[in-house]
């Protein structure tokens, strides 16, 4: 691949051509908000927090789904940025009903991880209150409507890492949902082969073992990220 050169945050940095801002700030140590990101899926920039400044465009662009070019300059850490940030933490916690100190995932959790980065101590949008769902009906696992943020890091592993395509995305907006099977019951799936892939990858307390208490849950995502590179050895 062709040499690029481009400068983020006044650090010039040459690298090959075709990969994203967000790859190229990770492989150079420069810090950049994520959470619907996870090393080896697809990306689909679709929590908005990993935006960046890029000199000549008018707008924000996802540092995961915006490929470098040559010359380019960005900035990742501008005022303009966290505001942004900090409004869609916000928003995450106001859309669904986070309550940390009951949550299955309190103290393991990458929205309270978040939270904690963008300094945020209240919020100023109204709580949605949501009337939403715990589907108990699987055998080993719980999914839980009112933690869901829809990063859909569970829909694309479920999909390219397992191959099973058990989870999709129905609805728009507020109404939107996970769902399995073409909205049915968890445990009523003819697709899922119970691997608990989805699971490690959720970076809330939306998807749980049934094994674990509250405050106990904690994940590995980087599992997923680990396997994803162990298949591509053996190819």
């Amino acid at each position: 691949m062709a040499k690029l050169t481009l400068q983020i945050d006044g650090k010039t940095i040459e690298t090959e051509s075709g990969r994203t801002i967000l790859e190229v700030c990770k492989e150079n140590d420069i810090h950049i908000l994520t959470m619907c990101h996870l090393k080896g899926i697809t990306d689909v920039g679709a929590c908005r927090l990993c935006l960046v400044e890029i000199e000549g465009v008018s707008k924000l662009l996802s540092a995961c789904t915006t490929k470098i070019a040559d010359k380019m300059v960005v900035r990742t850490d501008t005022e303009k940025i966290k505001r942004y940030q900090r409004i869609t933490t916000e928003l995450f916690a106001a859309e669904r009903n986070h309550v940390c100190s009951v949550c299955i995932a309190n103290g393991h959790c990458e929205l309270q991880k978040l939270a904690y980065d963008v300094k945020m101590d209240h919020i100023r949008y109204p709580y949605l209150f949501p009337q939403c769902e715990v589907d108990t009906s699987h055998p080993l696992y719980v999914l839980d409507h009112n933690r869901c943020i829809v990063c859909t890091r569970c829909v694309r592993v479920c999909a390219e890492v397992e191959g099973a395509y058990n989870w999709d995305v129905m609805n728009r907006g507020t109404n939107v949902r996970v769902i399995s099977d073409f909205n049915t019951p968890w445990g009523e799936s003819v697709t899922c082969t119970d691997c608990g892939k989805c699971v490690e990858a959720c970076p809330t307390g939306a998807l749980w073992p049934k094994a674990v208490v509250q405050g106990q849950l904690n994940k590995a995502p980087q599992m997923i990220s680990e396997l994803i590179e162990k298949r591509k050895m053996k190819l």
